[in-house]
């Protein structure tokens, strides 16, 4: 990112309103203000990708600093985490009903 990016996005974070989202040019990433608390200013990156330009969650996830990232990253890299989606995807996806015949 070079200075003049990184001076809009300074520009951007004040000029919004807390909770608003900021779309950068990345697909499914956004800048998020939070109200200030003790005179502090606190902005987040939320991931929240999208399908058909609709995000995937009403909140994706929140994070502050690289350390929460790349503790994300590895958690979502995991194969046992991939295993263990695939079989609750498997069971207990909700695909057609059957119906009961009474």
């Amino acid at each position: 990112m070079n200075d003049e990016q990184k001076k809009n996005l300074v520009k951007a974070v004040e000029s919004t309103s807390p909770w608003e989202r900021i779309p950068t040019t990345v697909e499914g990433v956004f800048i998020v203000k939070t109200p200030e608390h003790n005179n502090s200013q606190t902005v987040f990156v939320e991931l929240n990708p999208s399908v058909q330009a609709q995000p995937i969650k009403k909140r994706g996830v929140y994070l502050k600093n690289l350390h929460e990232y790349e503790a994300f990253k590895k958690l979502v890299e995991n194969p046992k985490v991939e295993e263990l989606l695939s079989i609750v995807s498997e069971y207990y996806t909700r695909g057609d009903i059957s119906r009961i015949e009474i």
